[in-house]
């Protein structure tokens, strides 16, 4: 396997564990997903889509930074 097919592979599983439930990536979705708990039903349901689309975009192209963020973030605690 090349490096560029280890990447990927792993950028599959990141996006695995936020299709799954993205908020267990907690120090990433703080920097990257917007939250308005007084919206309204067709405003929150877009809003989550958004959030779901950013968190899925960065583990799969970006994951090396998630992990970072997620250890970092682990460590501050």
């Amino acid at each position: 396997m090349s490096l560029v097919e280890i990447y990927f592979v792993l950028g599959l599983a990141m996006l695995l564990i936020v299709l799954w439930d993205y908020k267990k990536l907690r120090m990433t979705a703080r920097r990257l997903i917007r939250s308005n708990e007084n919206a309204a039903g067709f405003a929150r349901i877009a809003l989550e889509i958004r959030n779901l689309t950013v968190m899925s975009l960065f583990a799969f192209f970006l994951w090396p930074v998630v992990l970072f963020w997620e250890i970092a973030g682990a460590r501050g605690k």
